[in-house]
């Protein structure tokens, strides 16, 4: 794999934590193994049985902008989700003063069914707004819960992959496949069970691994995360960026716990390889090589996908962002996920 070393705005010793990005002014070096061509470059890859993760660093400036995530803004009261009639949508209330970033798979529980956030979106401060979901709950239409809290966890990547470009049934299909591997099966078909392992043992050895190496990058570094390359068994299966370290570090648990919910369910192929950066940029550019689709608008944001074949991108481009200089604007978020067979 190639190897280098970049030079960057970074941080004086370690004065940088996870999320912080370093101070403008103090240059820092560091290796990297390969150049994204988008702004953002990979560490090493981390291994544990199945699962690769290659972190990827913003390698220059970021943006400045601020949002709540879901499980902050519940858990201080700032957020309201409730029925508004039709299985695949929620009326969602924002009653904070920042925006709210919402990422698909998300698992909210309550109501008349579980559901999961169905599209990475943005809600606007003080806005209230109908939110696309999809039901990961079968057997069960009714309940004394009016409203819904969070589970706290997102859903697999294989169900998050479900939720962005497939429909409801593939969704209920890909929950109930994923119940009889987790031997959570159920009356009511809910996949709550089976997304609260994540919180637990199941995923506790994987969560050790992943933080003690990631612990070990070097702190300039570490401050500049802004996402991941996974692969399962050397086949690159996602890319998840973020705009800013901030956003990632308030999703940064719960995204990684999506990945070990994926991989714990696959047999370790130990003469699988990491992928390299020509592998990483190949998967992304099929992806985006296919016809753009405004998918989702919200107060804050549109939701874009290219699809192709063998996987598809999903993109929230802020509307409050403008490109600067004539260059094209940066998503808030972008995910590139490997497309499976409906089952």
């Amino acid at each position: 794999m190639w190897k280098t070393s970049v030079v960057l705005f970074g941080c004086v010793a370690a004065a940088c934590g996870a999320g912080e990005q370093a101070p403008v002014g103090a240059l820092a070096r560091f290796e990297v193994h390969g150049d994204l061509g988008d702004g953002n470059v990979l560490l090493a890859p981390i291994r544990f049985q199945s699962l690769t993760l290659v972190p990827i660093v913003a390698s220059g400036e970021t943006s400045s902008e601020e949002y709540l995530v879901l499980d902050e803004a519940m858990a201080q009261g700032l957020v309201a989700i409730d029925e508004q009639g039709p299985v695949n949508s929620l009326t969602l209330a924002n009653r904070a003063r920042l925006p709210l970033f919402l990422l698909s798979g998300e698992v909210v529980i309550g109501g008349k069914q579980d559901r999961i956030i169905g599209k990475n979106t943005i809600v606007t401060a003080a806005a209230t707004e109908t939110i696309p979901v999809f039901c990961v709950e079968h057997g069960r239409w009714g309940g004394g819960q009016a409203g819904f809290t969070t589970a706290g966890v997102l859903a697999h990547s294989s169900l998050r992959e479900k939720a962005n470009f497939d429909g409801q049934d593939t969704v209920w299909r890909e929950v109930a496949d994923k119940n009889a591997k987790r031997q959570t099966s159920n009356p009511t078909e809910t996949y709550r069970h089976s997304a609260a392992q994540q919180t637990g043992e199941s995923v506790a050895t994987w969560e050790q691994h992943f933080d003690r190496a990631l612990a070990s990058v070097p702190s300039p570094a570490r401050g500049r995360l802004v996402g991941y390359a996974v692969a399962i068994n050397g086949e690159v299966v996602a890319v998840d960026v973020f705009e800013n370290p901030r956003l990632l570090a308030k999703l940064d648990r719960k995204l990684r716990r999506s990945y070990y919910a994926e991989a714990l369910d696959v047999r370790a192929n130990s003469d699988a390889r990491p992928p390299d950066a020509a592998a990483i940029r190949d998967f992304i550019a099929r992806a985006e090589a296919a016809p753009a689709e405004r998918v989702h608008e919200s107060s804050g944001a549109d939701t874009v996908h290219n699809v192709a074949a063998d996987s598809a991108s999903t993109q929230v481009m802020s509307k409050k962002t403008k490109p600067a200089d004539g260059k094209a604007a940066r998503p808030v978020f972008k995910s590139v996920q490997k497309r499976s067979k409906a089952k």
